[in-house]
């Protein structure tokens, strides 16, 4: 299962923290750019280019220090197929120095469109024309429904797959939707999501999770409590540390009394964690391994002070 062998990664990397993977050209060294536009010019195959040795760079800096990293799919996306490709270069890239990959593509349509998808990230299909190359997990938005949930949860279920759904999003507006109680159940609708996602949280792995998790944002943090009691048995994916402001030492809250069950994810910081585009490759480096090596103490700390830091005892 993905929650398994999310759970087993954190135990061997005594870490929580996923690592986004959002390239913004503008802030990359700026010999990256130059290789790039040198072999390519200022095109979008230079840029694609650019983003996957950017992105080799992080994965190798961070491989031994983290269980997982999120690629956005928006940010290779911009840059034609040449963006898609690097995208999935860095899935392939990442994969193979021991990391899982969750793709943050937030779709969601319905019928053989919501499949075409579902099949797009995990790959769990007899279609000779595509390849085996395939993401651990991917984002899901739930607004369309059952209809846009089931091909992913379906898919995902036996194939090794996480399907993890937008419930409560660390953005400023999203209480102007997901915080509205309906009449007909006195529930909000990030509840009815929550109920959909109780109702498919079968298999649980070994460690007390299923394969169908939540996205549940570091910025509103009396939230993490809350959604983590109506979600026992979920996976949390947890965005809004670093730049968006989340408060580190409220995460404990995500976890569960055993100190699992939450994916801390900061991407900015992290990626872009030197002070200046003229750094070398090397700086630029240490400068990113010293971000998560700050953020990985900062999140056990909170743990710790928690009473909630894992021991080796759940492996038992």
């Amino acid at each position: 299962m993905f929650a398994d062998k999310y759970i087993e990664r954190v135990i061997r990397t005594r870490s929580h923290l996923c690592v986004g993977l959002d390239p913004i050209l503008e802030r990359f060294p700026s010999v990256i750019l130059e290789r790039a536009e040198k072999m390519y010019g200022k095109t979008p195959k230079g840029a694609g280019h650019a983003i996957f040795e950017f992105n080799k760079l992080i994965i190798d800096t961070i491989a031994d220090k983290v269980p997982i990293v999120k690629p956005q799919l928006a940010y290779y996306e911009k840059y034609d197929h040449f963006g898609v490709a690097a995208f999935w270069q860095t899935v392939e890239y990442a994969q193979k120095r021991g990391l899982l990959v969750i793709a943050d593509a937030k779709r969601g349509d319905i019928g053989t469109t919501s499949q075409a998808y579902a099949e797009a990230f995990y790959k769990s299909t007899e279609d000779e024309w595509v390849s085996s190359i395939a993401v651990d997990a991917v984002t899901v938005n739930p607004y369309l429904g059952s209809d846009g949930l089931e091909p992913f949860v379906n898919l995902s279920i036996g194939n090794d797959k996480g399907t993890i759904i937008l419930v409560k999003t660390s953005n400023p507006s999203s209480g102007e939707f997901q915080d509205q109680i309906t009449e007909a159940s006195g529930k909000s609708i990030s509840e009815l999501v929550c109920d959909y996602i109780n109702s498919r949280s079968n298999p649980i792995g070994k460690y007390g999770f299923s394969d169908v998790g939540a996205v549940i944002g570091a910025t509103y943090a009396k939230d993490l409590a809350r959604f983590r009691e109506i979600l026992p048995n979920s996976l949390f994916l947890v965005p809004g540390i670093g730049y968006q402001g989340g408060d580190v030492k409220q995460l404990a809250l995500a976890f569960n009394e055993k100190g699992l069950g939450a994916i801390i994810s900061c991407t900015r910081a992290i990626n872009y964690a030197y002070q200046t585009v003229g750094v070398s490759e090397e700086e630029a480096k240490a400068s990113i391994l010293k971000a998560v090596d700050s953020f990985n103490q900062s999140i056990n700390s909170a743990l710790i002070e928690a009473g909630k830091f894992f021991s080796d005892e759940v492996l038992m």
